[in-house]
C-alpha cells in the first residue's frame, strides 16, 4: 500500500463486508426458525394431533417402536437445529486476551470502558492514522471470529433442517401407511 490512507479504506471496506456478512447470517438464522418451525409444527400437527396417536397404540410392538423412534429423531433434529438456529444470535466469542481489557475506540465493549463521553471524544482527537489502522484491524479480526461461529451455526442448522425435513416426510408416510 502506498499509504496510511489507503489501508484505512481497505479496512473500512474490509470491516463493512465482514458486518454485512453477520448481518446475511442473521438474516438466514431467522429464515430457518421460520422453516424449522414451520415443519415441526406442520408434522406434529398432521401425526400426533390426528387419529395417528390413537390408532398406534393398537399396532404390533414393532409398528409402535418404529413409529416412537421416528417421532423422537424428528423432534431430536428440529430441535438441535432451532438451537443452533439460536446460537448465531449468541454473543461474541471469547476476544484475545490482550483485547479484553484495551480502551479501543471502534468496538463497543471497548468504548464503553471509558469513563465518560468527553474521555472517549479526547480519546479520538488525539488518535494517529496509525493507531486508527491498529484499531481497524483489531476490530475486523474479532468480526471475523464472530462471522466464523456465526457460519458454523447456520451451516449445522441448515443441514438440520433438511435431515428434520426428511424424517419428517418419512414419519408422515408411516403414520399414513399405519392407518
Amino acid at each position: 500500500m502506498k499509504n496510511d490512507k489507503e489501508r484505512i479504506e481497505l479496512l473500512i471496506k474490509v470491516f463493512e463486508n465482514l458486518q454485512s456478512l453477520i448481518s446475511n447470517t442473521d438474516t438466514k438464522s431467522n429464515i430457518s426458525i421460520g422453516l424449522q418451525t414451520f415443519v415441526l409444527t406442520t408434522v406434529l400437527g398432521a401425526t400426533i394431533l390426528g387419529k395417528t396417536l390413537g390408532t398406534i397404540l393398537l399396532h404390533h410392538w414393532l409398528l409402535i417402536l418404529i413409529y416412537f423412534v421416528l417421532l423422537i429423531a424428528f423432534l431430536s433434529v428440529s430441535i438441535l437445529g432451532l438451537a443452533f438456529c439460536i446460537f448465531v444470535y449468541s454473543p461474541r466469542p471469547p476476544q484475545e486476551k490482550k483485547e479484553i481489557n484495551r480502551l479501543g475506540v471502534t468496538y463497543f465493549g471497548h468504548i464503553s470502558r471509558y469513563k465518560d463521553s468527553d474521555s472517549y471524544l479526547d480519546t479520538i482527537k488525539g488518535i494517529e492514522l496509525s493507531d486508527i489502522i491498529k484499531e481497524f484491524s483489531f476490530q475486523n479480526y474479532t468480526l471475523a471470529l464472530i462471522l466464523n461461529q456465526k457460519m458454523k451455526c447456520i451451516k449445522r442448522s441448515t443441514s438440520l433442517l433438511f435431515i428434520s425435513i426428511l424424517i419428517g416426510i418419512i414419519f408422515l408416510i408411516y403414520s399414513l401407511l399405519i392407518n
